[in-house]
C-alpha cells in the first residue's frame, strides 16, 4: 500500500511538471512516506527525516516532506523536533500533493495536512507509473477491525470502498495500458463493498464463515463479487494475474475459498494461487488479547480447505511474538501452528507498542531478550519449512512474470557472464524465480515458462524454457 501511494505522488507531481530526480542530490523536492505500523518502521522515517536536518545541494536547500502514516500519526508535533521540515500530509491528502508542494514553494512552512477525508464514499484513480506490467490498485481504505495493538484505524481512518462498476474502469484502462498483473489493495479486502449498494445483481449475495455471517451486509456489494466481475470483463481478457492483501481471518468467507478452485469447478480463472493471510499468534488466548476474534481451530479448517480446494497455492501470514502476557507455552503453539499450516513466507515481528492503541495500556512484561530470542527462534524453524517447501518445486515448470534484473549475478558461471543476465520474477504462487537469459533485450513485464532446477529457503532457481507472452521458444 506504501509503495502505491508513493507511485500515486509521482504521478501527481509528474502531472504538475515535475520529474523524479535520479539522485537526492539532484532533488528540489523530498518527501518521506512513512508507515507506522511498527515502532521500528517509525524510528526509520524519523531517522531518514535527520539526515536531511543540514542537506544542502547545489548551494540550496531542497523542500521536505513527512507523509504517509507516520505524517498522520506525528502531525505538527514532529516540528519540535525537526524544524527544519517543511510540511507533513497524510495518507488522505496524497491527491492535494501537487497543491501542497505549491503552497510550500511559494513560502508556507511548516504546514499540516492531516484530516481524515469525511465522505461516505471513496472513488479513486489508479497512477500506475508508465511501462509497468503490475499494478497495485487501492480498492477500499481504512479498518474497523480495532486490533488492540494496531494503529491502522487512527492513521487510516474507518473502512470505505470504491464502487465495483469503479474498479473495473480503472482496470480497463491500465490493461489499456499494458497493465497484466493487479494486486488489489485494501487493509481488509474482505470487507470490500460494505455501504455500496449492490445495484448489479452481482452473485454471491451473501457472505458466510467459520462464525457465520461475515463482510458486508447482504444486499452490497462484496469483495468475492469483485473478483467474479473482473473474471467476466471482456475489457480484462489480457489480464493474467490477480492478487490482493490484506486480509483478516475473520472476515474471510467461504465464498472466498471458492474463489481459488479450479475454473472448470467454479473458480476464478485469473485469481493466481496465493493467500497471504495474517494470523498473529497461534495462542487463541492471545488472539483475544490481541482484539482478533478469531479462532486457531477455524483458522486450520480454511487453510485446509483451501488446500483441497487448490494444492499448489503458496500460503503467507504475519505474526507477532512477545504481545503482552504470553508465555512460553503460547509461543510454542505458534511454533505448532506453523507445522501444521506450512507456510511458504512468514512476516515475523516483536512485539512494539504503538501510541494510542488499546495493547499499550497492557504492561510491556516480556522482556525484550525473550522477544528478541522468540523471534530468532520462529525464523529459524520457518527456514526449515520453507527450505522444505521451495525444495519440493524442483523439477516443476511455471509461469512467471519477470520482474527485472536480478540484484547480483552469482547464477553465472565463470566464463559465461558475456551476453547472459539473470532476471527474476514471480511464479502465481508467489515463490521467487531467478534465471539466466540472453541480455540484448529487456524481459522485464514478460510472462515466461521456467523449469525449477534448484531452490534456497527463499528463491527457486531455473531454466528458462519459453516466452509465454509470445508463444515462442527462449
Amino acid at each position: 500500500m506504501n509503495v502505491a501511494d508513493t507511485e500515486r505522488m509521482c504521478s501527481l507531481l509528474r502531472d504538475s511538471g515535475m520529474e523524479a530526480a535520479e539522485a537526492v542530490e539532484q532533488a528540489d523536492l523530498i518527501l518521506i512516506n512513512g508507515c507506522s505500523v511498527r515502532d521500528k518502521a517509525v524510528h526509520k522515517a524519523v531517522s531518514t527525516l535527520g539526515t536531511y536536518q543540514d542537506f544542502v545541494t547545489a548551494g540550496r536547500k531542497p523542500l521536505l516532506g513527512l507523509g504517509g502514516c507516520v505524517g498522520q500519526m506525528e502531525k505538527g508535533t514532529i516540528f519540535r523536533r525537526a524544524p527544519y521540515l517543511d510540511f507533513v500530509f497524510g495518507p488522505d491528502a496524497i491527491d492535494q500533493i501537487p497543491e501542497i508542494v505549491s503552497r510550500v514553494q511559494q513560502g508556507e512552512r511548516h504546514s499540516v495536512y492531516a484530516d481524515f477525508d469525511r465522505r461516505d464514499d471513496y472513488s479513486t484513480e489508479t497512477r500506475a507509473l508508465p511501462g509497468q506490467a503490475q499494478a497495485f490498485v487501492n480498492i477500499m481504505k481504512g479498518c474497523d477491525k480495532y486490533c488492540t495493538y494496531c494503529i491502522v484505524p487512527f492513521t487510516r481512518g474507518r473502512e470505505k470502498s470504491r464502487t465495483i462498476s469503479e474498479v473495473l474502469d480503472d482496470l480497463a484502462k491500465l490493461v489499456g495500458q499494458g497493465v497484466r498483473e493487479v494486486t488489489l489493495l485494501g487493509q481488509n479486502v474482505n470487507s470490500f463493498g460494505k455501504g455500496n449498494p449492490n445495484k448489479l445483481g452481482l452473485e454471491p449475495r451473501a457472505l458466510v464463515g467459520p462464525i457465520g455471517r461475515v463482510g458486508p451486509e447482504e444486499g452490497e456489494e462484496t469483495f468475492p463479487m469483485l473478483l467474479r466481475a473482473m473474471d467476466a470483463d471482456p475489457r480484462l481478457a489480457e489480464l493474467k494475474r490477480i492478487r490482493f492483501t490484506s486480509s483478516h481471518p475473520l472476515d474471510f468467507s467461504d465464498q472466498l475459498l471458492e474463489c481459488y478452485a479450479p475454473p472448470s469447478e467454479g473458480g476464478v480463472a485469473r485469481l493466481a494461487p496465493h493467500l497471504h493471510l495474517p494470523v498473529q499468534s497461534g495462542s487463541d488466548r492471545v488472539l483475544s488479547k490481541m482484539g482478533r476474534k478469531h479462532k486457531i481451530e477455524s483458522y486450520i479448517a480454511q487453510m485446509d480447505r483451501l488446500k483441497a480446494l487448490n494444492p499448489d497455492v503458496g500460503l503467507g501470514t504475519d505474526l507477532i511474538v512477545g504481545f503482552p502476557t504470553e508465555t512460553e507455552e503460547e509461543f510454542e503453539e505458534t511454533l505448532k501452528l506453523l507445522d501444521r499450516v506450512q507456510y511458504d513466507t512468514v512476516f515475523a515481528f516483536a512485539y512494539s507498542p504503538r501510541p494510542g492503541t488499546r495493547a499499550a495500556k497492557l504492561p510491556d512484561d516480556v522482556p525484550d531478550e525473550v522477544k528478541n530470542r522468540r523471534l530468532n527462534q520462529l525464523l529459524a524453524h520457518q527456514k526449515l519449512i520453507s527450505e522444505r517447501r521451495y525444495a519440493e518445486r524442483v523439477g516443476r515448470r511455471y509461469e512467471v512474470l519477470v520482474e527485472g534484473s536480478a540484484k547480483n549475478d552469482l547464477m553465472l558461471r565463470e566464463g559465461e557472464s558475456r551476453g547472459l543476465r539473470v532476471w527474476t520474477g514471480r511464479t502465481g504462487c508467489n515463490r521467487v524465480v531467478n534465471f539466466r537469459a540472453g541480455a540484448p533485450r529487456s524481459l522485464t513485464g514478460r510472462f515466461l515458462e521456467v523449469e525449477i532446477t534448484d531452490s534456497s529457503p527463499i528463491a527457486l532457481t531455473g531454466n528458462l524454457l519459453s516466452d509465454v507472452s509470445e508463444g515462442s521458444s527462449a
